[in-house]
């Protein structure tokens, strides 16, 4: 009931508002308007686009309404009707933006002639028109399912009732306003690239901040172990706590990481924590020793969609402690400074605390951790269960973790170095592969070895390149290397799978010499310039700008990429008889995707 409220509340809000454009313009039908300037098709895009604003559902919509079109069209052609087709595609090619009526025209033109999309390639027995009827009507309900699902009204609900002719221009152009949606979106290209979605930011209520920095100090006694005190038990901590937990800053640079028209994000109260740090050195092994250890801090890294977020409150002057992000560039260490917010992925982060050397702090650290959910816009029941799935994970460890805090007998001893060594094996593993990864090679693997080739071997091109055109928001640089790294890593593994078995010494000496001469001018460009500027961290700011001087620089033009190319011309032409179909176009492609990234880089680079 309270989903379908919320629903009935923003249709009205979006139907109100599209109300008021409407009476502000009135629709222009002349032939200039329709022909000309195209002006009508674009008040029909803003319209629409009102209807339309989640990255999902635009991409959603663009298949639905594909199924669609592509069943009336082959309705049209079951009945000899071609030239009904040919009719609609010209009149979208007249009306619409110029790339847009291309891109349609050639969609259409494809839904005609391939094979493979014609409904003779299903079996004989499904008659044309049901196949047809069909395809429209799972287009149509399931457009619906995709506004219900992403928490937007439909367009045709906002005129059905006052203008049911518009029903009819609204079907025609259907398919070129989602064209629109995907093209406005960039090809939903920049979803490739991982992005930074820590950040810090001073408090907005810095008044409950000194009020629990005095509690701490006249409550919280001296020891040599951590202190965890649950601030919601006790009336002195709980409403300075939960004025933190609604505060506008914080709620703002959410805001900036994760879009209103996408996401909803409440406080989980029952994770909540006052952190006092130990007096005295570290111990070696106990949890604590945890904090200075690379780490995740919870297991639910698979829940899509939806994230639990750890935000760091500093209640005491602090210079001496730094948070270090492993998979984020140096730069991004952080110093949490009294009334300075830090918010980082609690479940798919990985940090570790460690001392600036030198430095010492006047008074005991003192944080408060706040915890929030994100999930997608309208799915409580889902932001309630990975709410309620962080929080009985987070009670358990905090129950093991302070069983060892003092460890005594053989079981407390065996936790704390469990603890330890599950930490540390998590963190090498995420550093290094990454459990996201890990589901997506399986995935592709699961759907047959041509997908597994074609998926794994050329994803990081992809990369490079998403990275390379949209570099902001920022960009999470230690993630893109590390995935840059794994999936080329792949990728040599299937060439090589297929290679090394054709080399024959000394007969193919000469043609080994030339692929490694390749290569190493690859390498070598690589170790003049050094991993971060490689995976370009002069273009990502990361870095500033620097002349690199030594061979292959100066020598030879963008030489990590020519090395590249050198390397596999040569294996295509001196092993140019013992190679198959599929590793001649699977070099023939790596070849193709580096050329066109040297292009980009050659276009586009701001240097």
């Amino acid at each position: 009931q309270h989903f379908t409220a919320v629903l009935q509340e923003r249709s009205k809000e979006t139907v109100t508002m599209v109300s008021k454009e409407a009476e502000a313009s009135k629709v222009d039908i002349s032939f200039g308007s329709v022909f000309v300037s195209k002006k009508m098709y674009k008040q029909l895009l803003d319209e629409f686009n009102a209807f339309h604003r989640h990255d999902v559902s635009a991409l959603l919509h663009f298949w639905t309404t594909g199924l669609g079109v592509w069943g009336a069209i082959m309705l049209a052609l079951t009945y000899g009707q071609i030239n009904l087709v040919y009719g609609y595609a010209a009149m979208i090619a007249l009306t619409a933006p110029l790339f847009t009526g291309f891109l349609h025209t050639a969609m259409v033109a494809a839904f005609i002639y391939t094979p493979q999309l014609n409904v003779d390639a299903f079996p004989s027995e499904l008659d044309n028109l049901y196949i047809c009827a069909i395809a429209i009507s799972v287009g149509y309900l399931a457009q619906d399912l995709v506004h219900f699902i992403c928490q937007e009204n439909t367009f045709m609900g906002s005129y059905i009732a006052k203008n049911p002719l518009k029903l009819l221009v609204h079907s025609i152009y259907l398919m070129p306003l989602v064209i629109d949606g995907v093209l406005e979106r960039s090809l939903f290209l920049p979803w490739l690239v991982t992005r930074n979605r820590n950040f810090i930011i001073p408090v907005a209520s810095r008044e409950n901040v000194d009020i629990l920095r005095k509690w701490i100090h006249e409550n919280v006694a001296y020891k040599n172990e951590t202190t965890h005190v649950w601030p919601h038990k006790q009336d002195a901590t709980s409403g300075p706590v939960k004025k933190l937990e609604d505060d506008s800053a914080v709620y703002a640079s959410f805001r900036k990481i994760f879009a209103a028209k996408h996401f909803d994000i409440k406080p989980i109260q029952g994770m909540n924590e006052i952190y006092v740090t130990a007096v005295g050195a570290k111990k070696a092994i106990t949890s604590d020793a945890v904090f200075y250890t690379p780490h995740v801090d919870g297991p639910y890294f698979w829940t899509p969609w939806a994230s639990c977020y750890r935000c760091l409150v500093g209640a005491t002057p602090n210079k001496m402690v730094q948070t270090k992000f492993n998979l984020q560039h140096d730069s991004h260490d952080q110093t949490l400074g009294m009334y300075d917010c830090l918010g980082f992925d609690y479940n798919r982060e990985l940090h570790w605390i460690s001392h600036v050397p030198g430095v010492q702090n006047e008074e005991r650290r003192s944080v408060i951790k706040l915890h929030y959910v994100v999930y997608p816009k309208g799915w409580h029941w889902y932001g309630n269960l990975v709410a309620t799935l962080n929080q009985n994970y987070n009670t358990w460890a905090r129950g093991n973790f302070l069983r060892t805090l003092n460890p005594a007998g053989i079981y407390e001893h065996g936790m704390a170095w469990w603890i330890w060594f599950t930490t540390w094996f998590n963190a090498v593993f995420v550093e290094f592969f990454g459990w996201d990864n890990l589901i997506y090679i399986g995935v592709c693997y699961a759907l047959g070895p041509l997908p597994f080739l074609i998926l794994t071997s050329f994803r990081h091109y992809a990369v490079y390149m998403a990275t390379f055109a949209f570099r902001s928001p920022p960009v999470a640089h230690g993630y893109l290397m590390r995935d840059a790294k794994l999936y080329k890593t792949i990728a040599l593994s299937h060439l090589g799978r297929r290679l090394l078995p054709l080399v024959v010494l000394p007969r193919d000496l000469p043609g080994l010499c030339l692929a490694v001469t390749g290569f190493s001018i690859t390498m070598l460009a690589t170790a003049r310039l050094g991993f971060v500027r490689t995976y370009f961290g002069s273009e990502l700011g990361f870095v500033k700008p620097k002349w690199i001087e030594g061979f292959p620089y100066g020598y030879i033009p963008h030489p990590m990429i020519v090395g590249q190319l050198l390397a596999y011309s040569s294996i295509l032409w001196w092993w140019n008889a013992d190679l198959n179909f599929e590793t001649t176009a699977l070099i023939g492609t790596h070849m193709t995707l580096y050329t066109i990234h040297m292009v980009q880089e050659m276009l586009t680079s701001s240097y």
